[in-house]
């Protein structure tokens, strides 16, 4: 067993507390979006690159090749990025020393050295991929998303600020807090979790459902109230993501999310409550019996006939609603071939089922959310 907390981890009212404390400057540069520079730190001193100007969505790996070329232009000490999973992901390369394409950086034998001090700032609450190594890109010419573990990806500082949450449109911090809440209950059943990674993922699990149920009976008003019990548990969920590899739900939801432009919490959100109907089913008496425990004492009992995982799912429908799989754009007879797809690309994630899921496992996860 290993278990290893990577990144300093600093917390912050505000990004004006963070850039004092940090001394931000012109030897600087802070990647971000235009909308979350003109918000929180229009007045900075450091450099600037927009992730704006070269991706609209999810980054790809194209998009990456070409902010490496500018990102190689300039002359800075430090790499600040500030925003969601997908700009955090990017940091990551664009710190890498290394004049390789995105395409040579993702080969599994290729582990450059990092050439800056890399800090990592999240505006959302759900990757919590500032505390992890692994970048995610979706790669046009193969039709998926691939994740890679670089060594040097880890950041040497880690800063949650609070203010970040004020901002945040509904939709996101609910397809974000979604993604921690899957990280902590995937990673819980993993077969290689360990006592420390449980310890993390059920604080994390715990504290998302009791936001849950504050904006079920109070509104979205309490999130800004909440915003730094959620930053805290995506955080842990992500340290646990640094130790453990999530499982079969981020599998699915890689493919589906890269066929149909879906953000990557609002996938992961998608197949959750399917794949965990599934693992009850084959396994109830399993590890999974805890993470039944802890949703019955967070929500209650459950009602007559059903499961802890119909009660989360009922749950998810009031908080992060979402549409059937026929709304993207997807056919049922799609489902063979891109459970097909998801074997074929997503075996780094497979391997980590709290039980075997078959094709047949995965069509039918398809099938129940047509």
């Amino acid at each position: 067993m290993q278990f290893a907390i990577h990144p300093q981890i600093h917390s912050y009212i505000t990004f004006a507390d963070f850039e004092q404390a940090h001394c931000i400057g012109p030897r600087d540069l802070i990647l971000t979006q235009r909308f979350l520079l003109e918000t929180f730190f229009d007045q900075t001193s450091a450099q600037t690159l927009l992730y704006d100007d070269y991706c609209d969505g999810e980054p790809t790996d194209s998009a990456v090749d070409d902010m490496l070329i500018e990102v190689r232009s300039r002359d800075f000490d430090r790499l600040i990025a500030i925003g969601g999973g997908s700009i955090l992901d990017c940091a990551k390369v664009l710190a890498l020393d290394s004049n390789d394409t995105v395409a040579s950086l993702f080969d599994p034998a290729v582990q450059p050295s990092r050439k800056v001090e890399l800090i990592l700032a999240p505006t959302t609450c759900g990757t919590g991929c500032e505390v992890t190594c692994v970048s995610v890109l979706d790669f046009s010419a193969i039709g998926s998303k691939i994740g890679k573990g670089f060594n040097s990806g880890f950041a040497d500082h880690a800063v949650l600020i609070d203010e970040f949450l004020s901002r945040i449109p509904y939709q996101v911090f609910a397809n974000s807090s979604a993604d921690a809440l899957v990280h902590a209950l995937e990673i819980y059943l993993a077969p290689k979790a360990n006592a420390y990674t449980d310890v993390f993922c059920l604080t994390a699990v715990r504290a998302i459902l009791k936001g849950y149920l504050r904006i079920v009976q109070f509104g979205p008003d309490v999130i800004q109230e909440d915003a730094r019990s959620y930053l805290a548990a995506s955080n842990m969920a992500g340290i646990a993501l640094a130790n453990v590899l999530a499982g079969g739900v981020h599998a699915i939801a890689m493919h589906f999310g890269s066929e149909h432009h879906v953000p990557h919490g609002e996938a992961t959100r998608l197949f959750l409550p399917p794949v965990f109907k599934t693992y009850y089913d084959k396994a109830p008496t399993g590890k999974i019996a805890g993470i039944a425990q802890l949703i019955e004492e967070v929500l209650g009992p459950c009602s007559s006939g059903g499961t802890p995982f119909d009660e989360l799912d009922e749950l998810l429908a009031k908080v992060v609603p979402t549409r059937r799989l026929s709304e993207y754009g997807m056919h049922a007879e799609d489902a063979s071939r891109y459970a097909d797809k998801v074997i074929e690309t997503q075996q780094r994630l497979l391997v980590n089922n709290y039980q075997p899921l078959s094709k047949a496992d995965i069509v039918q996860i398809y099938s129940q959310l047509m």
